[in-house]
């Protein structure tokens, strides 16, 4: 490796670090051809491919770096990598056959019975949380939220953040509104202290504004949108730039304004298309 193509590396980290999405993605690009990513590289790359709104590169970035760990035996990492592609399927695409196919995978690499936690077991638990629940298995989705939270809680913060906003919407769907907002408004504190990737962060937002338009709580919801928007402008990644114009579409229908409406609406399109 030449002196300018290690620092060519070094710089994609960088504007990784940095959240500069699509600079870094070029520059992983150029370091990948240049057959220089190990797989230490892949998961930094994944993200950053998703910021840059290539789902399919982040997905494709996921199963590789899933079978360079499975082959090197590092079982628990690459169960890791599957459970994100899992996770990337369910948020993106919702074909929930290929969801379940992954989300196996790294079951079946994981011992979920052990006391042993790592990151993978508590993205497993985030997963099957909503697999459950988007069959309507409230119960079982509620036991799963509550494996997330616990297992996040030991050993990734975000994991344990999704299952509140995963549990918060199995209680309201359940009928118990009160404790459903109060877990609501911890993930979003959560979001808003800026100790969450911004992956994470995003999903916790419009998992919680989806929930509060769900409730008719549109001054509240309405709220949780501009505080979504204000993180948007510097750390949104992906496709979360277009699902924060889908709320604001929908915050100004409510309000009567149909032309912003329709106005955010295409930017939607167009920003989701990819």
């Amino acid at each position: 490796m030449n002196d300018g193509t290690a620092s060519a590396l070094e710089r994609a980290h960088h504007a990784a670090r940095h959240g500069q999405w699509h600079e870094a993605f070029d520059l992983f690009v150029g370091a990948d051809e240049s057959g220089l990513l190990g797989v230490v590289d892949l998961p930094v790359f994944a993200g950053v491919a998703y910021g840059a709104g290539h789902l399919d590169v982040t997905v494709e970035t996921w199963e590789r770096a899933y079978a360079e760990l499975l082959a090197g035996g590092e079982k628990v990492g690459a169960a890791g990598a599957a459970v994100r592609v899992a996770m990337h399927l369910l948020f993106d695409t919702a074909l929930m056959a290929p969801v379940r196919g992954w989300l196996a995978r790294a079951e079946q690499l994981l011992d979920t019975q052990a006391e042993t936690v790592t990151p993978a077991h508590a993205w497993v638990a985030v997963v099957r949380t909503y697999e459950r629940m988007l069959i309507g298995d409230l119960e079982s989705a509620r036991a799963w939220a509550q494996r997330a939270i616990e297992v996040g809680s030991m050993c990734d913060p975000a994991a344990a953040s999704i299952g509140r906003v995963a549990e918060g919407r199995i209680l309201i769907l359940d009928g118990d509104i009160t404790q459903g907002l109060e877990l609501l408004d911890e993930a979003g504190v959560a979001a808003t202290s800026g100790n969450l990737d911004p992956l994470s962060t995003g999903v916790v937002y419009c998992e919680l504004v989806c929930a509060l338009q769900g409730l008719a709580l549109y001054d509240l919801a309405e709220e949780w949108t501009e505080a979504m928007e204000r993180w948007s402008r510097t750390n949104a990644i992906g496709s979360l730039h277009g699902r924060c114009r889908v709320h604001r579409a929908e915050i100004h229908r409510l309000r009567g304004l149909c032309n912003d409406a329709e106005v955010e609406a295409l930017l939607a399109v167009e920003e989701l298309r990819p």
